[in-house]
């Protein structure tokens, strides 16, 4: 009973992984960690391109399955111990603990050309979908950045991959510029 309530807790009810909240506790934890054992911690964040269109031509239940099928193949794509949790609406998160910068964006790469390439066949039809992506990833070493400023950093770095034409991976790094890689 105790573990149901927890679930019921900690996870989406829609998609069935983790929520916003326990995203939040969780990342907490893990900076703290990386901090402590001077590791990298990487943030993919993820937005499913043009979604609310999709809803508008498809429907939303066409939308739900969309937003479930995403979830599994993501985490059928991801370490046991990174994280995957739903930001909100048709945004995820992605913690890669001790994952530095550049394999961070060879995840997210991956996630997207796997996004890109799957037929997400349901009962209502076929579609296919892209997402734009965000990566950023901070050195407790180097940097003195905290659990939101890695949230920040990310989700900059998605709308600016959404800005230059979406379906694409843009990392953020601190000196302002920015490394992106697309179709």
């Amino acid at each position: 009973k105790n573990r149901r309530l927890e679930k019921l807790a900690h996870i989406d009810g829609l998609t069935e992984v983790y929520n916003h909240r326990y995203f939040q506790n969780f990342l907490e934890k893990e900076v703290s960690r990386a901090d402590r054992n001077e590791k990298s911690i990487s943030l993919v964040m993820i937005d499913v391109d043009h979604f609310k269109a999709f809803n508008d031509v498809h429907g939303h239940l066409a939308g739900d399955f969309i937003l479930k099928e995403l979830c599994r193949l993501i985490q059928g794509n991801l370490r046991e111990y990174d994280l995957l949790a739903r930001y909100g609406g048709e945004e995820f998160v992605v913690v890669l603990p001790e994952t530095e910068k550049a394999d961070a964006k060879m995840v997210a790469e991956k996630l997207r050309l796997c996004i890109e390439d799957h037929l997400f066949a349901g009962p209502e039809g076929e579609y296919q979908i892209t997402a734009s992506m965000g990566v950023a990833s901070i050195q407790p070493v180097k940097d003195t950045f905290k659990r939101n400023d890695l949230i920040d950093f990310a989700d900059k770095a998605m709308y600016e991959s959404k800005r230059k034409g979406r379906n694409r991976v843009t990392v953020y790094t601190s000196r302002k510029k920015w490394f992106g890689k697309g179709s």
